[in-house]
């Protein structure tokens, strides 16, 4: 690897990269989005479970405009052309976090600061880099997916394990539109091994916070009051543990009046609102 840090980080970027095969949706591939130079600010992407890097290639764009190098990797098991695939069957937690980390050291070598952004299982993603890197001078966390209503944490654990251990079997998100749901780069269902994956992920964050700080530099986190299933009280407790470290994470809530759904990114959801989402995310990334 090189000794230069923009080339180190380049390198990464682009094995990463090499991982699209041609079984990957064309619009799914992992994008690096940089200047040819170090920039003084990087920006990482995470994006959502089932989802791909489409998913924040607007928002990538808008920041590689405002001079920023930016990287959205695409997580194992996800984006294939195939939406049916069974493959997400086969994701482990300790693929998504090997998948965070790689990343993370990417986007140091491409910025003099690096900033971590991510939705959902993103958001989990975030929060890991944030609680044990500090290489990240700026982490936000988005309708970060750590627990569903009305299932509490010690559930959600002995729920994942079960799901190692009995047969796996997938869920619509959405039973009546089944195959027939948006957006095109997204899986219309999950598999259970998948989704234990996710808070397995999200239970080794709560586990390292309780006991030690975060090293990021600065965090944010933003939630979405009318989420239909996940449960933001889980969010708020990962941001007292912190709290009770010194850290000072900033918190803002879009209001359940304005109805907006789990998915505050992708410009293809249907019901997105990105005019009043994008200028938010964009100012609590930026720090500003």
């Amino acid at each position: 690897m090189s000794d230069d840090p923009y080339h180190a980080g380049i390198e990464i970027a682009e094995s990463l990269k090499a991982l699209d095969g041609p079984n990957v949706n064309p619009s799914c591939r992992t994008r690096l989005y940089t200047h040819g130079h170090r920039t003084e600010r990087s920006l990482v992407l995470l994006h959502g479970f089932t989802n791909c890097p489409q998913q924040f290639d607007a928002l990538g764009k808008q920041f590689y405009e405002l001079g920023w190098n930016v990287l959205i990797p695409r997580y194992p098991r996800h984006g294939y052309s195939d939406r049916l695939t069974t493959s997400i069957a086969e994701l482990r937690s300790e693929h998504l976090i090997a998948v965070a980390n790689r990343a993370g050291e990417s986007g140091a070598g491409l910025g003099e600061r690096l900033t971590v952004a991510g939705l959902s299982l993103g958001g989990v993603l975030t929060a890991h880099l944030a609680q044990s890197s500090e290489m990240v001078e700026r982490a936000v966390l988005i309708a970060p997916m750590f627990g569903l209503r009305p299932i509490p944490r010690w559930g959600l654990a002995s729920l994942a394990r079960l799901a190692n251990v009995l047969p796996n079997f997938y869920i619509w998100w959405d039973r009546a539109l089944k195959d027939n749901i948006g957006p095109a780069h997204g899986y219309p269902r999950f598999a259970t091994r998948a989704y234990a994956a996710l808070f397995e992920a999200g239970g080794g964050v709560f586990k390292t916070a309780r006991t030690s700080a975060p090293k990021a530099g600065s965090i944010a986190v933003i939630t979405n009051a009318a989420e239909p299933r996940l449960d933001n009280r889980f969010t708020y407790q990962l941001v007292d543990l912190w709290r009770a470290h010194g850290a000072q994470p900033g918190t803002f809530e879009f209001p359940a009046s304005e109805h907006l759904p789990h998915d505050l990114i992708d410009p293809a959801n249907p019901r997105q609102n990105t005019e009043r989402v994008y200028p938010v995310v964009i100012e609590t990334i930026s720090g500003s």
